[in-house]
């Protein structure tokens, strides 16, 4: 397949696998070969592609001759649709819809990084699709039911009476709740075969980094796994920032470029 070429920072849009029209920036690589590598990204709950650390991870790899593709999922940012129908398993819906762009455009091999929900959508994912070269994943959730944690029997069955409920202040249909009751992240997990570099902080007070361990093992094999200290979810100092984003860059361009990393 010929690379169809990128403009330096290109604006697109695609449709998801489920239908809804969905909105992206394409980071086209510096430097392009025959088979130009490129990296798609996954944002959290309550992020969008216009997060600090995707579009700074958009011009680090990118620099590296790595294309980059952040986009928004369903429901956020510029893509369409009403954010109470978010689901895992929509998003991975999505996720496929940016997988089918991406190949579309680009020949050589691609790579996911997701952050907290966005890794667990990315690992949901790569475990149905082998053609994944590298996942990389910070903060990835294990057990999305613990979102529920929160709510008394009494006030989750409400929520499936009334089909909405407040989550921790946002709105969402009962299609959430029949979603991560259902979903077993860990069992998808062992059937993913790329290599995977799990990131998480040990200061993380939204998704525990127990969570990377229990990925870890289920994963099997020798996935890398690196524990940040002091880092919360969201790596709010610079300094664990910068460090993050310097090991994600780094493997994925060993992973994606051998040849060129070697």
């Amino acid at each position: 397949m010929a690379a169809t070429s990128f403009e330096p920072e290109e604006r697109v849009t695609f449709a998801s696998r489920r239908g809804n029209r969905l909105v992206g920036i394409v980071h086209a690589a510096r430097a392009t070969t025959a088979a130009t590598p490129g990296v798609i990204l996954c944002h959290g709950m309550e992020s969008t592609k216009e997060g600090t650390k995707h579009k700074r991870l958009g011009e680090m790899l990118s620099s590296r001759g790595i294309a980059v593709l952040r986009f928004d999922f369903s429901y956020v940012g510029e893509s369409e649709g009403n954010f109470a129908d978010l689901t895992f398993r929509g998003e991975v819906e999505d996720l496929g819809g940016a997988w089918d762009f991406f190949r579309s455009r680009l020949p050589g091999p691609i790579g996911l990084l997701g952050s907290s929900m966005g890794g667990t959508v990315a690992l949901l994912f790569a475990a149905r699709e082998p053609r994944v070269r590298a996942l990389a994943t910070i903060a990835a959730v294990a057990h999305p039911a613990r979102a529920l944690a929160e709510l008394r029997p009494a006030e989750l069955e409400r929520w499936r009476n009334d089909g909405v409920c407040s989550l921790g202040g946002v709105r969402l249909k009962s299609s959430f709740l029949d979603d991560v009751e259902s979903l077993d992240v860990l069992a998808a997990c062992r059937s993913i075969t790329c290599p995977t570099f799990l990131a998480h902080g040990d200061a993380d007070r939204v998704v525990p980094c127990a969570d990377a361990a229990e990925i870890a093992a289920a994963l099997g094999g020798e996935p890398r796994t690196r524990i940040y200290p002091g880092a919360d979810h969201r790596f709010s100092r610079p300094a664990d920032l910068d460090e993050l984003l310097a090991d994600l860059c780094g493997w994925l361009e060993a992973q994606l470029t051998p040849s060129r990393a070697a």
